[in-house]
């Protein structure tokens, strides 16, 4: 089958479609995975044909206005929506038309918009895929939000996932009769008649009762680890760290940015020395200005999580979704430090599986407290339990295997 699988956002939003990508391929099946350009490189190192969708993530998220909205700045947000989004939008609907005009099956991820009209006009059978619980379910309300309020609530609150949809409605109908030479779409996605099938690639062990039960049309495979960099070693400095003294903690917000980078950095190195811990601190995309301190924090750019993680003793990161499952599956205590979207949801799962400490949002975060955290991170041995027997279920479970299955039943 030619396959094409489209997805937009960060680093966590592409890796597991990756993932995909080379397990379809390794099927025989002819796959192209549309991206944002930063992951060009990396993603045709995998051998895997790749097409932009029009947008670079690293520069979208490292602007001015996209670091106020991360901070909650509702002003940036609206601004960032007019000059920003929906130019983009425009920009991705043309590249993901070229990207899947000859699938026979589109794979796609809840970011990107206009799968479901090219699919209107081929035929291609759609795989609505995602790396969280994002799907309608009475099981929980939307992720954005705490607690359980029963289940005609919580389906109902889903309905908030359509409010992008509705800002984004007439440019998505303009580029429907302009490129597709199609009427208006259907106001809600769910309401077409080319209904998809909904992928979890999440493990079931981290959120048990997705769905709730089998008419919500929802397959929780577990997670699409991509194993890479298998020969991955620390350089010298890193393994000459390593070797001074015990495994240290990995500090790490991914592709999250901060207003300030420079305070955040200077509270990790004083919550560090306060609770008496080693450090590796990432820098990532610029959420923290890395300060090295001889002996006690080592700083690098990246790494690897799989490769990295073998070599510490608890993680400290942001939430997302992907260094949640790779902490995770490498057995280990987690204290999460949520900035916005679905990272608190991701908290207090971790809290709740009693595989970490209470989350310490981000944007709240100061030195004692955070030193507290990591004392009861690193020394709190149910932790430490808790996460060696997560990690053993979700070693037997094997999400992409199951994709895999789901996606070709259309070729039946």
């Amino acid at each position: 089958m030619k396959i094409a699988i489209v997805t937009l956002g960060t680093r966590g939003d592409v890796q597991p479609f990756v993932a995909l990508g080379n397990a379809l391929k390794a099927r025989g099946h002819d796959v192209v995975i549309g991206a944002p350009e930063n992951f060009r490189t990396w993603i045709e190192c995998h051998g895997l044909r790749y097409r932009s969708i029009g947008v670079d993530m690293q520069s979208f998220v490292q602007s001015i206005d996209a670091r106020k909205v991360m901070a909650g700045n509702v002003l940036a947000m609206v601004r960032m929506w007019r000059r920003e989004i929906v130019p983009l939008t425009r920009n991705s609907l043309d590249a993901i038309w070229e990207t899947a005009r000859n699938a026979d099956v589109i794979v796609y991820h809840p970011k990107t918009a206009g799968a479901t009209d090219v699919a209107e006009v081929t035929g291609a059978g759609l795989v609505h895929a995602a790396p969280l619980p994002i799907f309608p379910t009475k099981s929980f309300p939307l992720l954005v939000l705490r607690g359980n309020y029963g289940p005609w609530l919580n389906r109902l609150s889903y309905r908030f996932l359509t409010v992008p949809q509705l800002l984004l409605r007439s440019t998505v109908n303009r580029w429907r009769k302009e490129v597709l030479g199609l009427g208006k779409g259907p106001l809600f996605a769910a309401s077409s008649t080319r209904r998809p099938v909904q992928l979890c690639a999440v493990s079931p062990s981290v959120v048990p009762d997705y769905p709730a039960d089998d008419t919500e049309n929802i397959c929780t495979t577990g997670y699409w680890f991509l194993d890479e960099s298998s020969d991955w070693r620390p350089d010298p400095t890193l393994a000459a760290f390593l070797e001074q003294g015990d495994p240290p903690v990995y500090i790490g917000f991914g592709s999250m940015t901060s207003v300030n980078p420079a305070r955040l950095g200077e509270i990790i190195v004083e919550g560090v020395h306060q609770a008496r811990v080693r450090a590796i601190v990432a820098s990532g995309w610029g959420a923290v200005e890395l300060i090295d301190a001889p002996g006690i924090i080592h700083t690098i750019d990246e790494a690897p999580h799989g490769p990295l993680f073998k070599h510490v003793s608890a993680v400290v990161h942001h939430g997302g979704a992907g260094t949640t499952a790779a902490g995770l599956r490498a057995g280990l205590p987690t204290l999460v430090c949520p900035l916005s979207i679905d990272q608190p949801f991701w908290g207090r799962r971790v809290y709740s599986l009693g595989c970490g400490p209470k989350p310490q949002p981000l944007k709240r975060l100061h030195a004692e407290k955070f030193a507290q955290a990591l004392i009861e991170l690193t020394q709190t041995e149910s932790f430490r339990t808790r996460s060696s027997n997560l990690a053993k279920a979700i070693a037997k479970e094997d999400g992409l295997a199951r994709a895999v299955e789901v996606v070709e039943t259309f070729n039946r």
